[in-house]
């Protein structure tokens, strides 16, 4: 597939303004300015940003982004604002799209208050990509000494893991998202820790054909991770436990039990370079990604999705200015007899970028991003994209 002549054509332009860019960061005499901000423990300490207030005790911290995207779809794909392979038409049918959008701009406040047992951390974060662009939270946490609660990212997942995608989906083979939860977490003498929440069970079941019922979780998720730290970088493993039933309107209800392990690692390997490679299995843990929890077999019982999915990506570092990432993942689940023939079976995402930090607040990148998908029913399809994205930090 990446053979294709447009495919071709987006590597061509993809590296055309990479050697412009370099080329002229070579002749130009300008000193090399501070390195790109980066959130990953991998990389620099990032420049100081965002609006900070202090009010009495307290301080305050307003921060977030604008950011515009410039889209071009060369394939069908549903998601025309983030690129999602789930959504990849499978007709076979042409079509092409441009779009551009400011939808994942966003706002966060962060405010720290002394008290008697430490200090508290409440953080609120949201952005626009509701429906209409309306504004949507993200995050809504309050943090004290070893407790959390609210609502953030999985303790499931490992946030710091994620590659530098201009995209906003990232790629959907490992566990990215936020809900609400109570969270415990108890620090290593040396670097690491351990944690342990309930959260919200927010499954997604395919109901039997023609038995009415609803969908219950009966127990909120019980999840957990362990974060080993060393001098390049850092490994953890994440644990998830839940459970699903159908109770039919008539009839004894039909219970499926959910797990699943998350292996991620982030590390350093020359300068400001590094990679990350997270490995996700287990039986229903595709919800984590917005995929089905479980489906009916070939008799009408449930069945966990089991899904196995991998991700790799690096993070080269040109110079203080520029830097490009190369992410690939790939998904697949074993979906019982009775799924739907559309229910999507396995999918890749590619992704390749080059983003000049021309300031310290701002940056300009050019993607090529790649996505296949297989439906159960054999249908199958791929996309091609090029992203533009243009950010300003406040």
């Amino acid at each position: 597939m990446i053979g294709t002549s447009r495919t071709r054509f987006c590597f061509a332009v993809f590296f055309a303004v990479a050697s412009q860019q370099l080329s002229a960061r070579q002749t130009s005499g300008a000193p090399p300015e501070p390195a790109p901000a980066q959130k990953p423990d991998a990389a620099p300490e990032p420049p100081k940003k965002g609006l900070e207030f202090k009010i009495g005790e307290s301080t305050l911290k307003v921060g977030g982004y604008v950011k515009l995207n410039l889209i071009h779809d060369f394939d069908r794909i549903g998601s025309t604002d983030s690129f999602d392979p789930r959504t990849i038409d499978t007709s076979g049918l042409d079509g092409e799209n441009t779009r551009m959008h400011a939808r994942d701009t966003r706002i966060n406040l962060d405010l720290r208050t002394p008290t008697d047992i430490g200090e508290l951390k409440t953080y609120i974060e949201g952005d626009f990509f509701g429906d209409g662009n309306a504004f949507r939270l993200r995050h809504a946490y309050g943090q004290i000494d070893h407790l959390l609660a609210g609502q953030t990212w999985t303790t499931f997942m490992d946030e710091d893991a994620m590659p530098t995608t201009l995209d906003f989906e990232s790629p959907t083979a490992f566990p990215l998202i936020r809900q609400a939860q109570v969270r415990y977490t108890q620090k290593f003498e040396g670097g690491g820790y351990a944690a342990v929440s309930l959260e919200d069970p927010n499954n997604d079941l395919v109901s039997p054909p023609g038995v009415p019922g609803v969908e219950e979780s009966p127990i909120p998720d019980i999840n957990a991770r362990v974060r080993l730290e060393n001098e390049r970088g850092h490994v953890q493993l994440g644990l998830w436990g839940g459970m699903t039933k159908f109770q039919p309107d008539a009839g004894a209800s039909d219970n499926v039990e959910l797990w699943g392990v998350n292996l991620a690692t982030k590390e350093r390997t020359w300068g400001d370079d590094y990679a990350i490679l997270q490995l996700t299995y287990g039986d229903g843990v595709g919800r984590y990604r917005g995929g089905v929890t479980a489906a009916p077999d070939s008799d009408g019982n449930l069945e966990a999705v089991r899904m196995s999915a991998w991700m790799g990506a690096y993070m080269h570092s040109w110079s203080p200015k520029y830097r490009s990432t190369v992410t690939y993942s790939a998904g697949r689940g074993d979906l019982p007899g009775g799924a739907p023939a559309d229910a999507n079976e396995a999918v890749t995402y590619l992704a390749t970028n080059l983003i000049w930090q021309y300031c310290d607040r701002a940056w300009v990148g050019i993607e090529y991003l790649h996505g296949t998908l297989d439906e159960f029913d054999g249908d199958d399809g791929a996309a091609d994209r090029v992203q533009l994205s243009w950010r300003f930090d406040l």
